[in-house]
């Protein structure tokens, strides 16, 4: 099997926009909280765009951090040296709305209708069904002594290595992305097996994931 075949064979076993758009949804009103770092857990907020609306401070669901925070107690268990770096949390439903209008015209050229909406949803999550708008969403790698651990790709690099389960990676670099996922899912979040490094708590996603009847937060106007 090629190389471009394995990658095809990955993308097609992830969450499309169709999955997603008729899952209801329960909002439970709970607060976006601020992620409090420690030792434990760090926060560097890595989109400038967002910054102009949250600041540098990252935001999710308050049940969200709660389970995060045990996530990061179970890692240091592992080692010492270890601790949770979050680079992402709650998206400005507004910046969501025009990331997805941006990529929305340049797919327009080739795909209409629901391909189109599928297309885009492989590069920025169509609005309607995105988790990172929930506060329910967080990408997120693990430092050793403050230094990044090698995942295969840097954290946001949007190439089809990034894909989970990518066979292209180092022994240490595959062990460590199920490190995380194990550790993640072990409290309750859904991986997202597009990029290693998403995970939810809450949203449509995590209802597809876990087959849920509905999910637990709706996008945020903030």
């Amino acid at each position: 099997m090629k190389k471009s075949e394995i990658y095809d064979l990955l993308a097609s076993k992830m969450v499309l926009y169709v999955d997603l758009i008729d899952i209801p949804v329960r909002e439970n009103n709970e607060s976006l909280v601020k992620i409090v770092t420690s030792d434990l857990i760090k926060t560097r907020q890595i989109n400038p765009t967002n910054m102009t609306v949250l600041d540098s401070d990252i935001y999710i669901r308050e049940s969200v951090a709660e389970r995060l925070y045990r996530v990061a107690e179970n890692l240091y268990a592992v080692s010492k040296n270890m601790s949770l770096d979050v680079v992402y949390g709650h998206r400005s439903l507004k910046v969501q709305t025009e990331l997805f209008e941006k990529y929305k015209k340049e797919y327009s050229k080739q795909y209409s209708g629901v391909e189109l909406l599928e297309a885009v949803q492989r590069s920025i999550a169509v609005p309607e069904v995105a988790g990172h708008p929930t506060g329910a969403a967080v990408d997120i790698r693990i430092l050793n002594r403050g230094v990044p651990i090698d995942m295969g790709t840097d954290i946001w690099e949007f190439i089809p290595d990034s894909y989970t389960f990518s066979p292209f990676i180092s022994k240490e670099a595959w062990n460590n992305r199920r490190l995380l996922r194990d550790l993640m899912k072990h409290d309750g979040f859904a991986p997202y097996d597009g990029e290693w490094w998403h995970f939810s708590y809450g949203d449509k996603e995590w209802a597809k994931y876990y087959n849920k009847p509905r999910a637990l937060y709706k996008q945020v106007e903030k």
